[in-house]
């Protein structure tokens, strides 16, 4: 199947009302359906995605159901040009065709209030894509990091969620940040059977009371 036809496919399982897939429920990439709607009905911002795919369906959806700018980033251009023919990037919208370093590095961003990270699977590369996104994150704004969470120590490393799971580890002890980690479910009877983790960042406000702390 191409990514058109897996796109056009996809589009049919999204209910407009509630981001979430009929047929996959909680699986697979509905996390990012789920909670980028939470964070944008609260939060003013927009938005920024690294490493498009099936994800970019829910952004962008998001994207047009709250009249936000989202960028979009990837530095396969045959994946890009394919979702840009399935017509699943927002209107209103940049589209980096480049390594992130790159896009970050030449451009400007507006306060973003939601971004999700799957790019790099190292640590060293998801590293300097968070603190590229955090610079631009408002107070209280969320980040979702994926394959943050390999179950077994066979998924780390190349073959499987890389070592993200090190920047994870390095953020929950971090004091500026928020984290709770999505495991997601290795059983799961839905075919095909995927295993998504992601850590829900969020970005403390600066000078806030003791009684946030």
């Amino acid at each position: 199947m191409s990514c058109k036809e897996t796109w056009d496919v996809m589009s049919q399982w999204v209910d407009p009302n509630f981001f979430f897939s009929k047929t996959y429920g909680w699986h697979n990439m509905a996390i990012v359906g789920i909670l980028g709607d939470y964070a944008l009905n609260f939060l003013k911002g927009d938005m920024l995605e690294i490493g498009v795919g099936e994800s970019s369906m829910y952004m962008s959806a998001l994207a047009k159901k709250y009249s936000r700018k989202i960028y979009y980033c990837d530095s396969n251009a045959d994946k890009v040009d394919d979702i840009k023919k399935s017509g699943y990037f927002a209107e209103n919208s940049e589209i980096h065709v480049c390594l992130s370093d790159d896009m970050f590095a030449n451009n400007t961003f507006t306060p973003l209030a939601f971004s999700f990270i799957d790019g790099d699977h190292s640590y060293e590369g998801a590293r300097k894509d968070f603190w590229n996104v955090e610079k631009y994150t408002v107070p209280n704004g969320l980040i979702l990091l994926h394959d943050s969470y390999p179950l077994t120590e066979d998924c780390c490393g190349n073959g499987g969620n890389g070592d993200v799971y090190k920047l994870r580890q390095e953020l929950e002890q971090n004091k500026d940040f928020e984290c709770f980690t999505f495991v997601g479910n290795k059983d799961s009877s839905i075919e095909p059977c995927y295993y998504i983790s992601s850590t829900l960042i969020r970005k403390k406000p600066v000078n806030r009371p003791y009684y946030q702390e």
